[in-house]
């Protein structure tokens, strides 16, 4: 066999070069004719130009001769006509005999002093300054009268290249005239070139002795040289190969043939490359086609040697194939079985009775498949009777016959077989077992933790959207209506943070098990993320408010689970939850829609310290619209500049102006100057209030600034709010003494006035920024006091210098008793604390006289004055008002100074 191989590759070599080297030799064979036929076609192209053009030029210079010659007989006419000399005359005649001749430009008649005897125009009569050095007596010395051409010259009437023909004659007193004819050079190579179109193509008009006349070529005019190579005066005509050209001197065909006149030649030069030009571009293609002939060849050759390499290893692979099959199919992952076209079976792997294990007594070559399936049977329905497992294996006798591809079976194990059946090209069937087990646990995995939450096991927020979808669209089609309850739990935060996130893990996972408690099966409990859940009851009732009264019912149980101890890790924990509620059937809307109108109706629950059920009303909808329309106007205000501080003077026992507070106003650019009572819960929920706290305080500082210019405000204070973000901002402190800084004030005439709630919010931290800003001098004073929850032991630590006492109990000074008391008790433990006491609300010259018996400080309220703008402020208690009119400080103390 492998002796025969090798032949077959000798034999395909030796053919291959036979007819490489067949082409070659054809091609060489052919580029070498083409060559000779290319000269040979140039030489008889040229020879017939050559001819063409001597018989032109000869007439063409014939005719000028006999124009020459002429000239006697118009002087014989000039003599019969008039005997006296008429110059006149013979320039007309000489003009009508130029006019005949379109080569001649002018003629003109010479004596023998060069004298101009007759001309046929002006130009001619300045013939004599432009002819050639030597031409005229060479000329006129002839001693037998003929044609004579003088070498190319430039005309300076007309710029252009011309030469001059020149025949002496005799007038009829024996006196010797030279007629003279100007002819431009370009009409003459018109002559010489007679139209021919051969590329490369020379043609000089020279005489014998080398003198070149005329050089031109196919391209034009090309006299690159005076001289050229002499031909000789009598040599006869040659055409040769080989020469070199006239005018280039490169190898070349020369035609010269001599000319009716002695001395003149017409000779046409052929570059020989000019004459290949055509035979160089066939050549290449002669050689492009052998090359691609034999290109083909060898990769004919190569695909044969390919092949016959293929077949050999193609043999040698079928070989270690039929060895190695066996293997393959044992190392199969899937089991395997192959039948013929009768379906019999022809070959098994060692996986196939891994997977079916009381098949390995019974599997022979040629068993019909259909006793395999007999005996699958007895296994899969031990139970059935011989009609069931006769039907089963006819049912998977049909899935053969109507093969689709891929299905699963469920082994009595619990596993599952993937099978694939494949026809051969014989008819018969492969069949494949892949056991598919782990993958399918796999994906219910993946799907569990695309619908499912991980802690809790609930259905997650994607699970219930579709879920919810599903119920709305089955509410309005069946006219039950259902409910949407939002929960989340109070302080859960508080929880995470204080315990640890296991222990709220914890919380989370026993709230997800009550919640599933106390619905039906039926319904859904959902969780969100976070703390929130979502219990969605569905087919309440057809009434709404039966609906609703049912769906409150449920949120009541879960209310009361939820609130019940929790057993977390040896500790019990009480929480209750917070649980907005949706009624949906009525009317078409989005499952994103119910959410969120359940959450606003759990949010309006937290507001009222949660722990309780509310049902959504559109009104909650309004109300929320109008808070994010009023968050989005605020920032719009920060960006914009539309806060302005008001003014409200704090007056002393003797009624002169100690201080100020800075009241905000927000001048809205439509609703007009608005109080900070509908601005600020807003601003302190969306944490708005630190940019708007920060310029209050840059405003503020900038204002006492001003004021320090003024020498009745040089020491007035200005006191300003501290919201409770502003203040636990990391930066409160920083951003406090940067103001002071920018403003370059006396930081003891900046007052800040906190809570009680704030301060003992967090007491470390309060007194810990309040002794950073203390040590600049910055004054503090505890606004609202008696309204919170005071500690003694906690004020005694605060670095204070006021109390304001609260405009609720100033109100009722001298009506309610009580308020006299706590009154009194204020002042009192100020003074024992060495604090300041400033009283705010006072509105009545009896609430001041109250006030200042028992020993108040400071007094504010519109009694003294209203809010005022800066500018007013300064105009009313500045240097100013020294100049204003008597009585203007009393009317500012009515409550109708605004």
């Amino acid at each position: 066999m492998r002796a025969v191989s090798v032949r077959l590759r000798w034999a395909v070599v030796l053919a291959v070069a036979a007819l490489v080297l067949g082409l070659m030799g054809a091609a060489a064979a052919l580029i070498v004719n083409a060559r000779h036929a290319a000269l040979a076609e140039s030489e008889a192209q040229v020879a017939r130009f050559a001819a063409g053009s001597e018989a032109a030029l000869n007439r063409a210079l014939l005719g000028l001769d006999v124009l020459l010659a002429s000239t006697d007989d118009m002087i014989d006419l000039w003599r019969e006509r008039d005997p006296r000399p008429d110059p006149e005359f013979i320039g007309r005649l000489l003009r009508r005999a130029a006019r005949q001749n379109i080569l001649v430009r002018s003629v003109v008649l010479l004596d023998a002093r060069r004298a101009v005897v007759a001309a046929s125009d002006a130009v001619g009569a300045r013939v004599t300054s432009e002819l050639p050095a030597g031409f005229f007596d060479e000329a006129m010395a002839q001693s037998m009268p003929t044609l004579l051409l003088s070498a190319p010259t430039v005309s300076f009437a007309s710029s252009e290249r011309v030469l001059y023909a020149a025949r002496p004659i005799r007038a009829e007193n024996g006196e010797r005239l030279l007629a003279v004819l100007q002819v431009p050079v370009s009409m003459l190579v018109g002559v010489v070139m007679q139209g021919a179109d051969i590329p490369g193509l020379e043609v000089s008009f020279e005489r014998g002795r080398g003198d070149l006349i005329i050089g031109t070529s196919s391209r034009g005019e090309a006299r690159t040289r005076a001289r050229v190579p002499a031909l000789g005066d009598d040599a006869p005509a040659f055409s040769a190969w080989g020469q070199s050209a006239r005018l280039s001197g490169v190898a070349a065909l020369v035609v010269a043939r001599p000319l009716l006149y002695p001395g003149l030649w017409i000779a046409a030069s052929l570059p020989e490359s000019a004459a290949l030009a055509n035979w160089r571009t066939e050549r290449n293609a002669i050689a492009a086609v052998a090359a691609l002939l034999i290109a083909t060849a060898l990769a004919a050759g190569g695909f044969s040697m390919a092949y016959l390499r293929r077949m050999s290893r193609a043999r040698k692979d079928l070989a270690r194939s039929k060895a190695t099959l066996e293997q393959a199919l044992g190392a199969m992952v899937s089991g395997f079985v192959l039948l013929d076209p009768g379906h019999r079976v022809l070959q098994w792997n060692g996986r196939y009775e891994e997977i079916f294990p009381w098949l390995r007594d019974i599997m022979a070559v040629g068993l019909p498949f259909r006793t395999v399936l007999e005996a699958t049977s007895r296994h899969h329905l031990p139970d059935a009777d011989e009609g069931m497992r006769r039907e089963w294996v006819a049912q998977r006798l049909l899935l053969q016959r109507e093969t689709r591809g891929t299905h699963e079976q469920m082994l009595p194990n619990g596993h599952f077989i993937q099978i694939t059946e494949r026809v051969t090209p014989e008819g018969g069937l492969m069949i494949t077992y892949h056991d598919v087990t782990e993958l399918r646990r796999a994906s219910a995995e993946i799907e569990n933790l695309a619908f499912y939450d991980l802690l809790t096991g609930l259905p997650n927020r994607r699970l219930l959207l579709d879920r919810l979808h599903q119920a709305l669209a089955t509410a309005q089609r069946s006219h039950q209506f259902g409910a949407l309850l939002f929960l989340d739990l109070d302080h859960f935060k508080t929880l995470n943070d204080t315990q640890g996130h296991e222990m709220g893990d914890l919380l989370l996972q026993q709230v997800a098990l009550r919640l599933r408690i106390c619905v039906r099966a039926a319904d859904t409990v959902a969780r969100l993320g976070g703390d929130e859940f979502v219990v969605m009851l569905c087919d309440l009732s057809q009434d709404r408010e039966e609906a609703a009264t049912i769906a409150r019912r449920f949120g009541e149980k879960i209310l009361h689970a939820v609130s019940q101890p929790y057993q977390l890790q040896q500790q019990m924990h009480q929480h209750t939850c917070s649980i907005g509620a949706a009624v949906f059937g009525d009317v078409m809307q989005s499952a994103a829609d119910l959410l969120k109108q359940a959450d606003i109706a759990m949010y309006q629950v937290k507001a009222r310290r949660g722990n309780a059920l509310c049902f959504f009303d559109p009104q909650m909808q309004v109300v929320i619209s109008q808070r994010a329309q009023l968050e989005s106007d605020l920032q719009a205000a920060i960006a914009g500049q539309q806060f302005v501080l008001y003014y409200q003077p704090q007056i002393s026992r003797d009624g002169g102006v100690v201080g100020a507070e800075g009241l905000l106003r927000w001048r809205h650019p439509d609703r007009g100057l608005i109080s900070p009572a509908q601005f600020i819960g807003v601003a302190e929920e969306s944490e708005l209030i630190v940019p708007i706290g920060q310029w209050v305080l840059r405003s503020a500082c900038a204002q006492l600034a001003a004021w320090s210019h003024d020498p009745r405000l040089a020491n007035v204070h200005i006191a300003v709010n501290v919201s409770a973000r502003q203040f636990r901002h990391p930066d409160f402190v920083a951003s406090v003494v940067d103001a002071l800084n920018h403003a370059g004030v006396r930081p003891h005439l900046l007052e800040l006035e906190l809570t009680e709630t704030l301060v003992l919010d967090n007491v470390d931290d309060s007194v810990g920024k309040m002794h950073q800003l203390r040590t600049k001098g910055v004054r503090f004073s505890v606004d609202d006091f008696g309204t919170g929850y005071s500690s003694l032991a906690y004020l005694t630590r605060l670095p204070l210098h006021q109390l304001k006492i609260d405009q609720s109990f100033v109100r009722n000074l001298g009506t309610r008793p009580t308020d006299d008391v706590i009154v009194q008790t204020i002042i009192g433990m100020a003074r024992n604390l060495d604090l300041e006491v400033i009283a705010e609300g006072v509105e009545t010259e009896e609430q001041r006289g109250f006030l200042e018996r028992h020993g108040c400080d400071l007094y504010q309220g519109y009694l003294f004055a209203r809010p005022m703008r800066a500018e007013d402020f300064r105009v009313r208690y500045g240097a100013a008002s020294e100049a204003a009119p008597e009585g203007m400080a009393e009317g500012a103390t009515g409550p109708a100074a605004d």
